[in-house]
């Protein structure tokens, strides 16, 4: 529950004075540092350290690439992974950041791997690998940063998969495509929201991936199927699709702000873009006008949505309050 929220909530419920809301707001101690900003701000450093970190491995290799022999590079990688697997298992004070530098280097040594030996082997597989291999990693340390970059290799493989010949792909078939791109991000997001806590250890923000690349995966499938041939009927599974999702994340239980909030702009960009192929298709005369109403409606769309969207969280406050 959201302290700011929950002082508004009570103040309005008990009708206070600007004054005693003030008084009520200074005994809180909400204008205070919040208690644990020092904290969050060192996993925080130490989590970009991290990332900078392996990204200057992989320029470091790509630099030499010319100067260092294949076994070289190969030593290099897996004595890098073998470090920083073993000095997040002896040092729990750095582990995360040691775990996400095991976890970008783990990426770095299956693209050499596929690039040196041309296997054959498509480029989702690696992904799909590299996801595999690192969920013992992210099961161990259960923490937020590690489980986003996991849901970040994870989705890319279903994508790329869908993208493939053993796949589909969403240029011939935007129907079949979503098998690779919103269905995957819908089932993990539910997962992460209805796991225990104590058990993965992932928080909101890789539901809120997962829920990002699905708004974005329906909203351009929808969109391009509308504006080039929707006789399967894409556009309206997205639409339902989307009103759905907000049904679901309005609940009690699933409901978080920013999810709702991404998939409103969704709904508001489907709904203009029929409106806009309604109204401007085929139009050589008054294009003017049928713009004004077009932006009208739109702006309405809009402002009912930040409305509902208002309203929903008022609602859960008073819930938590109840």
């Amino acid at each position: 529950m959201n302290l700011r929220l929950a002082i508004f909530a009570l103040a309005a419920k008990y009708e206070l004075s600007p004054a005693a809301t003030a008084k009520f707001q200074r005994l809180a101690n909400l204008g205070a540092q919040p208690p644990a900003l020092s904290e969050k701000l060192t996993i925080g450093m130490a989590v970009l350290g991290a990332a900078l970190g392996g990204f200057g491995i992989l320029l470091w290799i790509a630099a030499n690439w010319e100067s260092l022999p294949r076994f070289g590079k190969f030593a290099l990688l897996q004595s890098t992974l073998a470090c920083m697997l073993v000095g997040a298992w002896r040092r729990p004070s750095a582990r995360l950041p040691l775990s996400l530098l095991g976890f970008l280097t783990c990426g770095g040594l299956f693209a050499y791997f596929g690039q040196t030996y041309q296997t054959g082997a498509d480029p989702w597989q690696l992904f799909a690998l590299w996801a595999a291999l690192t969920l013992p990693l992210c099961l161990g340390v259960r923490h937020d940063a590690l489980w986003t970059a996991w849901t970040l290799v994870g989705l890319t493989a279903a994508l790329l998969w869908s993208q493939t010949p053993a796949g589909v792909s969403w240029q011939r078939s935007p129907y079949q495509s979503s098998l690779g791109s919103w269905v995957p991000a819908i089932a993990m997001a539910f997962a992460f929201r209805f796991a225990p806590k104590d058990k993965p250890g992932a928080g909101l923000w890789p539901m809120r991936l997962c829920m990002i690349y699905a708004t974005i995966g329906l909203g351009w499938t929808a969109v391009w199927s509308l504006f080039n041939d929707d006789s399967k009927g894409v556009y309206p599974i997205a639409l339902i699709t989307v009103v759905g999702m907000i049904y679901a994340f309005s609940q009690r239980r699933m409901f978080d702000v920013f999810v709702i909030s991404a998939l409103g702009l969704a709904a508001n960009v489907l709904l203009v873009s029929a409106l806009a192929k309604l109204l401007l298709n085929g139009v050589s005369e008054g294009l003017t006008l049928a713009i004004l109403i077009l932006g009208g409606l739109a702006a309405s769309l809009l402002a009912g949505t930040v409305k509902l969207i208002l309203h929903l969280l008022r609602a859960q406050s008073k819930e938590h309050l109840a």
